[in-house]
C-alpha cells in the first residue's frame, strides 16, 4: 500500500517545481512549454497535482512566447480539473490568468476588440473574484486580486483597479507587483491633473517604498521579467504630502477615508480644509451657439447623482456605526435574524447606491444625446445593442464613435455594466438589489438557514452584507468618477477642434436649505 503524503510536504515539491518552470518562462518560453509538456507524476506529486501545473505554465509560457495554442491547451486541462473540483481557488485563479491571456492575444482592433473579447474577460474577472474570496488570506487571494485589478486596469477603470490592489496587500502586505500597480494609478492621476498632486505623489511614494524593502516579492509572485519592468519605477524617488491628518476629523469623515467613499477628484485621502470636501463636479459644458438658453440639464443631473450617493454614502455610516433609534418590537424567527430599522438601512442604502447606475445611463443619454425611451433606460443595457439570437455583441454606434475618438472613459462605464448581470463578479450587488426591492432580505447573525423556507425570502450572512454595502459603495463611487471622466475628456475634445462652439461653465451651488447660518 503507497503511503500517503504530507499535504506540506505537496505543497512544498509544488512550488519547488513550480518556480523552476516559472524561471525557465522568462528565459525561453518555447522550452518552457516543451518541459511543461514532459511533466510526469512523481512519488510526491500525483496526475492532478502535475496535470494542474502542466495547465498552469502552458498558459504563463504561451501568454509569454505569444503561442495560444498553448494557452488553448492549458486552458481545456483547467476546466477538466474544475469538473471534478469546482471549489479549487488555486484552479480557478489559473483558469482566470488563461482566459484573460487568450483576449490579450487577440489582435487590437479598435472599440469591437472590447465586444469581440467581452466574455473572455469578464469570466476572467468572475474567476479572480472567486479565487480571492475562496482562498481568503493566502498567498492565491493576493495573486487573484492582484490580477483582478490589472485586468480592470486594462479596462480604463482605474478606481476599481485601486481598490483591488488594496484589497490583495490585505491579503498580502508585501505583494511588490499589487503595490507598484496603485502607485501607477495614483501617478497616472497626478499626472493628468485630477486630484491633490501632493496627496497623490505622497500615497504613491509609500507605496513605492514598501515594495522596494520588499524586492523579491515581486520576483517570487511575478518572475524576473516582471521584476525589471517594474524596476525603474521601484527606484524613482517621489516626493508628496504626509498622510492626511484625521485627528480632528468627526467619525464618519474617519469613515470615509477609511473606505475610499470620498466622491472627491483624489482617489485617496480626506480635504478636510473644504467645508464641502466632496468636490467631484463637471467643470463646464461646450454647446453650439445657438442652443437655447438656460443651464444645461447635465449639471442638474449631476447634483442629483451626487445627493444620492451622498445619502446612501450616510446611510450606510449610520447602520454600521451610527446610532439608531428603533422603536419597533419584532417577532423572533428562532434563527438568529436581525429585524429593524439597522438592517432595513443597511438594504436601503445598497439598493440605492444600485439605483445610482440607472440614474448614471439616463444622464450619460441626455449629455450623448443616445437614441431611446428615456423611461425604458438603464444601466446594463445602454452602451450595447440589443443582441438577436445568434448576434454577436455590438456596441450602441453613438458609444462606438465616442470611444473611436479616444474616450476611454466610457470604456469603463460600460466594462461596469457587462460585470453586472449573470456571470460578472459584481452580478451579487444587483442579486442584492432586486430582492431588497421586489422581495425580502432578512441578515443573520450565524449562519443563513432560515426556521422555514420561502421562496420570497433571501438570507444573508450579516457580516457579508456589510462588507458588499461598503464595495457597493465603492462601486458607485467608481461609476459617477467615470462619467465625469467622460465629460472632461468628450469637452477637452470639443475644445480643441475649434468647432461653432461655446464653453459654459456654472458657479457653485453653496447654499442648502437648513444651512442659512453658513452663508
Amino acid at each position: 500500500m503507497k503511503k500517503a503524503v504530507d499535504a506540506k510536504v505537496i505543497e512544498r515539491r509544488f512550488c519547488e517545481r513550480h518556480a523552476t518552470l516559472s524561471a525557465l518562462v522568462d528565459q525561453d518560453p518555447q522550452s518552457a512549454i516543451e518541459a511543461a509538456h514532459a511533466l510526469a507524476p512523481d512519488d510526491v506529486l500525483n496526475a492532478r497535482n502535475i496535470n494542474a501545473l502542466r495547465a498552469g505554465i502552458l498558459i504563463d509560457a504561451g501568454i509569454a512566447g505569444n503561442h495560444v495554442q498553448a494557452v488553448d491547451e492549458g486552458v481545456a486541462s483547467l476546466q477538466r480539473l474544475l469538473d471534478s473540483d469546482a471549489n479549487r481557488g488555486d484552479l480557478q485563479y489559473s483558469l482566470a490568468n488563461g482566459l484573460a491571456g487568450k483576449a490579450d492575444l487577440l489582435p487590437y482592433s479598435g472599440p469591437a476588440w472590447y465586444c469581440e473579447t467581452a466574455d473572455l474577460r469578464r469570466k476572467a474577472r468572475h474567476l479572480y473574484r472567486f479565487a480571492g474570496e475562496a482562498e481568503a488570506g493566502s498567498f492565491i487571494a493576493s495573486r487573484a486580486l492582484t490580477n483582478l485589478g490589472n485586468a480592470l486596469k486594462k479596462a480604463y477603470r482605474f478606481v476599481e483597479g485601486y481598490d483591488c490592489y488594496l484589497s490583495a496587500l490585505n491579503n498580502d502586505p508585501h505583494n511588490g507587483v499589487a503595490l507598484t500597480g496603485a502607485a501607477k494609478i495614483l501617478l497616472r492621476f497626478a499626472n493628468e491633473g485630477t486630484g491633490d498632486r501632493d496627496v497623490l505623489l505622497g500615497v504613491a511614494a509609500r507605496h513605492l517604498r514598501t515594495a522596494r524593502e520588499n524586492p523579491d516579492r515581486i520576483r517570487e509572485l511575478a518572475g524576473e521579467r516582471a521584476y525589471k519592468q517594474r524596476s525603474e519605477l521601484m527606484a524613482t524617488e517621489i516626493v508628496g504630502d504626509a498622510p492626511p491628518d484625521l485627528s480632528s476629523a468627526t467619525d464618519y469623515q474617519r469613515f470615509v477615508a477609511k473606505h475610499r467613499l470620498a466622491m472627491a477628484p483624489t482617489i485617496e485621502g480626506l480635504d478636510l480644509a473644504m467645508s464641502r470636501w466632496d468636490s467631484l463636479r463637471i467643470e463646464s459644458i461646450t454647446e453650439p451657439i445657438n442652443t437655447e438658453h438656460g443651464v444645461p440639464p447635465i449639471f442638474g443631473m449631476f447634483n442629483v447623482l451626487k445627493s444620492d450617493y451622498l445619502a446612501a454614502r450616510f446611510l450606510a455610516y449610520l447602520a454600521l456605526e451610527g446610532e439608531l433609534i428603533d422603536s419597533g418590537k419584532y417577532s423572533d424567527t428562532l434563527d438568529y435574524a436581525n429585524y429593524g430599522i439597522r438592517s432595513s438601512v443597511l438594504t436601503l442604502s445598497q439598493r440605492s447606491c444600485m439605483d445610482v447606475l440607472d440614474k448614471t445611463a439616463v444622464a450619460a443619454s441626455e449629455y450623448l444625446g443616445l437614441p431611446g425611451n428615456p423611461k425604458s433606460v438603464d444601466f446594463l443595457t445602454r452602451w450595447f445593442l440589443k443582441p438577436k439570437k445568434g448576434e454577436a455583441l455590438a456596441w450602441q454606434s453613438e458609444v462606438r464613435e465616442e470611444i473611436a475618438l479616444g474616450n476611454t472613459a466610457l470604456i469603463a462605464l460600460a466594462e461596469v455594466s457587462y460585470d453586472i448581470p449573470e456571470g460578472g463578479f459584481l452580478q451579487k450587488k444587483r442579486s442584492i438589489r432586486n430582492t431588497s426591492t421586489h422581495r425580502f432580505t432578512v441578515l443573520h447573525d450565524i449562519d443563513t438557514k432560515p426556521s422555514r423556507k420561502c421562496r420570497y425570502i433571501d438570507h444573508y450572512d450579516g457580516g457579508g452584507f456589510e462588507d458588499q454595502l461598503i464595495e457597493t459603495l465603492q462601486l458607485t463611487r467608481a461609476v459617477l468618477f467615470y462619467f465625469v471622466e467622460m465629460i472632461r475628456l468628450r469637452e477637452k475634445r470639443l475644445t480643441s477642434e475649434g468647432s461653432l462652439t461655446v464653453p459654459l461653465t456654472v458657479p457653485d451651488h453653496d447654499w442648502i436649505r437648513g444651512e442659512e447660518g453658513e452663508r
